[in-house]
């Protein structure tokens, strides 16, 4: 626990909204500093600063849309070294672990894009269809990838 205080005391001096990260060997410990909150990743892969950075905001702004950025601020102004996993619920770290989880498998994560779903070629085919009844004479550009 030691250690962990003493990594987390160079992210906080350092008070930057960018990814500060040190190496250790293979790993790379990459923290995020939003106040009061200091966000810290273990990694062995040798993943861009910029995929670290998306996994550590996307776990800021899960936490801040459950539990409230005023509440969280309240908290630590009145208990600094208070523990937030004690107001995260079983279901919520699942949650928390299944976003960083997702990088390692949904490209759409780490491109930041909506996830392509494969369908049949007659619903490609009967969306197309509609799509070009519905916006006949408009000057509309649209396309439409038909594997």
């Amino acid at each position: 626990m030691g250690v962990m205080e003493t990594l987390v005391s160079f992210a906080e001096v350092t008070q930057s909204t960018q990814l500060n990260y040190l190496k250790a060997g293979r790993s790379r410990i990459a923290f995020l500093h939003r106040a009061p909150l200091v966000f810290v990743l273990v990694t062995y892969k040798n993943e861009n600063s910029i995929c670290l950075f998306q996994q550590l905001t996307y776990a800021y702004h899960q936490i801040i849309s459950t539990l409230t950025l005023s509440r969280i601020k309240q908290k630590f102004i009145a208990q600094p070294n208070f523990d937030l996993r004690r107001w995260l619920s079983n279901a919520e770290k699942k949650l928390l672990n299944n976003i960083i989880d997702m990088y390692e498998h949904d490209l759409g994560m780490l491109m930041t894009s909506a996830k392509c779903l494969i369908l049949p070629l007659n619903i490609r085919n009967h969306i197309g269809q509609t799509v070009a009844q519905t916006i006949r004479g408009q000057k509309v550009e649209i396309s439409i990838i038909n594997l």
